[in-house]
């Protein structure tokens, strides 16, 4: 492949609306007294509650980390062989350039206007060594998961997924969806309810389709892009593909990994009691605990004043255990402060509503409706990876649909199922560039 040429150290572009000044930003400007006075009361009311909601869930999440590796003993915990960095302890930091920079990188951020208003971050990774090009790599964009961020596919450094794909010649693009760790939008302030109106729904809409769009104006690529998205990331490329939004976009597409595929709840979305509490709350006390903003903003304060603690490292990896009954047993544990770094990030209380209640989350349960096909003859291929111990999505499902309803997908989709894999073991585990790093070059194809 013909490398890339880049003109800048850094390149930050801004494209779509043109962005204004902070002062110009409405705050509940165009609401009457009455509707700022209970918006107000509303937020404080459900910083209050979501507080409380986020320490008794933290509490619980560290007694049964102590319960597991203490009481219980599961030791199973294997010296990583490979090293992820240069250097033996890479410094704590927020950011995601320094990470790509140790690995002879380069990570150049853009700044995107999505139709609707808000302000994406989109990077490329690109290897220094890389000195000229004539825009014929082929790009492949990365799309993370809930509460995540774009550092999720790098913070492993040379064992990480998006390094393996720079070094095999891609173009490789790392995507943020709305809001991110800096809430911006061309109008709304972070205050405005306004702001937070949107669920996945939009994010498929606006964020994936600018993104998709401003990869190849970017690049002058002639050719289709592929996509990879992890956990959410693959609902919005399903979403995005299906007949549901009828997007077109299908033609601008060649090629989709799957990595957990989250189309389908697994049994765990009906177990945990801290689901059941979020889903059976009606809708206005569920916006009253939860708010009519922000999702727990209150996790992103933590973040930026913790993440230099070890104990922000291991509270985040406790609460992820807690709430997914999983484990970090075959990761590089020096890389488990490292991974948590760049998540959480913000998402809307809208957001979360529409995964636990309305068209979120059942198990066994699509989030598309299952009595109409959902692509064409001019869907791209799939890749699911799927992880046989992960309880929060059923990838077997989504590939079960496509054999038995998806005429238009014969010969166009595979699986490639882990016995031992988790939920975050298909993009975190110590050998991912082995087991699932192979079969995925193999799929997108010698460039």
């Amino acid at each position: 492949m013909t490398p890339l040429l880049m003109t800048s150290e850094e390149e930050e572009i801004h494209i779509g609306t043109p962005l204004i000044k902070d002062e110009e930003l409405t705050d509940l400007g165009e609401m009457t007294t009455s509707a700022k006075v209970k918006t107000s009361i509303i937020i404080f009311i459900s910083n209050v509650l979501s507080l409380f909601f986020l320490s008794v869930l933290t509490q619980l999440a560290l007694l049964y980390y102590f319960y597991r590796i203490h009481i219980k003993r599961e030791h199973r915990y294997t010296a990583s062989d490979k090293d992820a960095y240069p250097i033996k302890k890479p410094k704590i930091s927020l950011d995601l350039r320094y990470y790509a920079q140790l690995l002879g990188c380069e990570l150049y951020e853009y700044k995107l206007v999505t139709e609707d208003g808000f302000v994406i971050v989109l990077n490329r990774l690109v290897d220094r060594k890389i000195l000229r090009a004539d825009h014929n790599c082929k790009p492949i964009l990365m799309i993370h998961g809930l509460l995540q961020s774009s550092g999720a596919f790098l913070s492993g450094g040379y064992k990480s997924l998006a390094y393996l794909l720079v070094q095999n010649g891609y173009d490789v693009w790392l995507g943020n969806n709305r809001c991110g760790f800096d809430p911006q939008h061309t109008r709304y302030s972070i205050n405005d309810p306004r702001m937070w109106d949107w669920d996945l729904t939009e994010m498929c809409k606006y964020d994936l389709t600018c993104m998709i769009d401003q990869v190849l104006k970017i690049t002058k690529y002639s050719g289709k892009i592929s996509l990879l998205g992890h956990s959410q990331g693959t609902t919005e490329i399903t979403m995005l593909l299906s007949s549901q939004l009828s997007l077109g976009y299908e033609e601008k597409i060649d090629k989709c990994v799957l990595l957990a595929p989250a189309v389908y709840g697994g049994h765990l979305v009906n177990r945990k009691l801290f689901i059941k509490f979020m889903r059976f709350l009606p809708n206005s006390l569920f916006d009253l605990f939860f708010g009519i903003h922000a999702f727990i903003p209150i996790m992103m304060f933590m973040r930026n004043h913790m993440y230099r603690s070890p104990m922000y490292g291991l509270s985040s990896y406790a609460m992820f255990s807690y709430l997914f009954t999983s484990d970090d047993y075959r990761w590089d544990r020096s890389l488990r402060d490292i991974h948590f770094l760049f998540a959480p990030s913000y998402q809307s209380s809208k957001l979360m509503k529409w995964w636990l209640k309305g068209k979120g989350f059942r198990e066994g349960k699509a989030i598309l409706d299952e009595d109409v096909p959902w692509f064409n003859a001019s869907t791209p291929e799939l890749l699911l990876v799927i992880g046989e111990q992960d309880r929060l999505v059923d990838g077997n499902l989504f590939y079960e649909h496509l054999k038995a309803k998806e005429v238009s997908m014969q010969g166009k989709f595979s699986r490639l199922s882990i016995p031992e894999y988790n939920h975050l073991d298909v993009m975190w585990a110590d050998a991912v560039q082995e087991t699932v790093g192979r079969e995925m070059l193999h799929f997108l194809g010698t460039q």
